[in-house]
């Protein structure tokens, strides 16, 4: 199997056998386009060229270890794609809204004001990183003539359709980032469309088309993409994912009814995002979902998160004064293990007066809310290494608080979460697989897996090519093994101490959010 991920910097894929193993991958640069902080896009030109590339690398290596290719699938970022004849986006800003582009900030509080009921799936309140408020703020801003056909695509949906030339649309991004609510006998929410003013809008596309679910056929690679792709013509190309549900699949385990209601699933990256299952329907407050159908068939999944925490300690390590340098993976583990140290000597002492919370790209979860962001105490001159790796550590330990504080707010709501699965690049760094099993009542699992979203995306593939019948029993047989992280219960005091004074940050912040609000 052949699985590529489209990450929020990296196109990365890989080779995999029917039982999970990573035989070869690849990975390239694509360019993320920032053109102010609430601006970011990319050009689908150089996704599409990085992904040939890398599946072109790993196919090669299919035949050095006697592998034939069956099938392959791709997730991506839930980017959005626009194709247009015109300039899809703006000038130089490339064709695809990436994950994070906030501009439609507006547009996303009047999809809130409304009140409409597809609100509940979301917690009560759109995020501009959901893709409806993306294509209200383009129908408002088109440039000027620009009245051609206009189509909007997942990027895992386009790479799907540019492989096997079919238009066929990812039921479970759909589900996570549309207004489609599968339990409806109409999944669209067609009166919100229009009270938007995008029922009747001629050229703007996205309704009508083949929904699938992930583990179905999207088609089969043409012989054009074949050339590209550096794969046979006619191997079979599976339904496209999110990078987070992709992640799931690589992280849920081999006893997927061991998961249900209990185990929350944590993919760690750029962000982070927080997945949790159940058997029904559950409306909670500043929580993504329950979106049923997802992942697996019938289940209903809620998705928490946090939109910028890998990049949070990435900003860390490029924007302060001693910082050892860019936020390169040994740069990052230098810092966590020269604050492991400090922490060992010094305990609760070490940097007892930094406090923040992390919300650099507003709150997923429990608030719900794009517009907040850090407050943090305890800033001062000091611009020494140890200053650099006290902003380092309260950094890494607010995302492991608010980690807790989403479990809370989960438990409050219905759910017995009592263990965790990482998995992701955090489970790289020492010091947030310290603070995240530490700040954790509970079991905490490190997923093995080397390549986990990789892994998922490659049962879908193999599901795809008929080697299993559903992705449960893919994730049975496909699914590595997790390693469990003993909590510090010495450790763990001091974070309860830590826990309660994020709380209290977390409440001044909010109140000073709605002083400053317009009445």
């Amino acid at each position: 199997m052949i699985a590529v991920d489209v990450g929020s910097r990296q196109v990365r894929a890989g080779l995999f056998g029917l039982d999970g193993t990573l035989v070869a991958h690849a990975r390239r640069d694509i360019t993320l386009g920032q053109h102010s902080n609430a601006m970011a896009t990319y050009r689908m030109e150089e996704i599409w060229a990085a992904a040939c590339s890398t599946a072109t690398d790993c196919g090669a290596q299919a035949g050095a270890h006697g592998m034939a290719i069956t099938g392959i699938a791709f997730d991506a970022t839930s980017s959005l794609y626009v194709e247009s004849a015109g300039a899809p986006i703006g000038a130089g800003q490339g064709d695809v809204f990436g994950w994070m582009d906030h501009r439609a900030q507006h547009e996303a509080a009047e999809i809130t004001a409304t009140g409409h009921p597809y609100l509940q799936f979301f917690g009560g309140a759109i995020s501009p990183e959901i893709h409806l408020p993306k294509i209200v703020w383009y129908a408002r801003h088109r440039p000027d003539g620009d009245n051609g056909p206009v189509h909007f695509r997942d990027v895992c949906d386009e790479l799907a359709g540019r492989a096997s030339g079919e238009s066929v649309r990812s039921k479970s991004a759909l589900v996570c980032k549309w207004p489609f609510i599968p339990s409806q006998d109409d999944p669209w929410c067609r009166d919100l469309l229009e009270a938007l003013g995008l029922g009747e809008r001629d050229g703007l596309d996205f309704l009508e088309s083949t929904v699938r679910d992930l583990g179905g056929v999207h088609g089969r690679i043409t012989a054009a993409a074949s050339r590209q792709l550096g794969l046979p013509e006619g191997v079979v190309v599976g339904v496209g994912a999110i990078d987070a549900e992709a992640g799931v699949l690589g992280n849920v385990g081999a006893d997927l009814d061991a998961v249900i209601g209990r185990t929350l699933l944590m993919t760690g990256g750029t962000s982070t995002n927080f997945m949790a299952f159940s058997a029904d329907p559950r409306f909670i407050p500043g929580v993504w979902g329950p979106f049923r159908d997802a992942v697996f068939p019938g289940l209903w999944m809620h998705e928490g998160g946090q939109s910028w925490s890998g990049g949070a300690l990435d900003a860390v390590l490029r924007q302060h004064p001693a910082s050892p340098g860019e936020p390169t993976a040994d740069n990052h583990r230098r810092a966590a293990s020269d604050i492991l140290a400090l922490l060992a000597e010094e305990g609760r002492l070490f940097a007892a007066q930094k406090h923040l919370v992390p919300d650099w790209l507003g709150n997923r979860a429990p608030l719900n809310d794009s517009r907040v962001r850090t407050i943090m105490t305890g800033l001062g001159q000091e611009l020494d290494y140890r200053a650099f790796l006290e902003s380092y550590y309260a950094t890494a330990r607010g995302l492991a608080l608010q980690m807790r504080q989403v479990v809370d707010h989960l438990n409050a709501h219905g759910y017995a979460i009592d263990t965790i699965h990482l998995s992701g690049g955090h489970r790289h760094n020492p010091l947030l697989v310290r603070l995240y099993a530490d700040c954790f009542d509970g079991r905490f699992y490190l997923c093995e897996a080397p390549e986990p979203v990789l892994a998922g995306t490659a049962m879908i593939a193999a599901v795809a090519a008929g080697h299993y019948t559903t992705l449960r029993a893919a994730a049975a047989r496909m699914s590595t093994k997790t390693r469990l992280v003993e909590r510090d219960a010495a450790r763990a005091a001091q974070l309860d101490a830590d826990y309660k004074v994020y709380l209290r940050l977390y409440d001044v912040r909010n109140e000073i959010l709605q002083s400053c609000l317009p009445t």
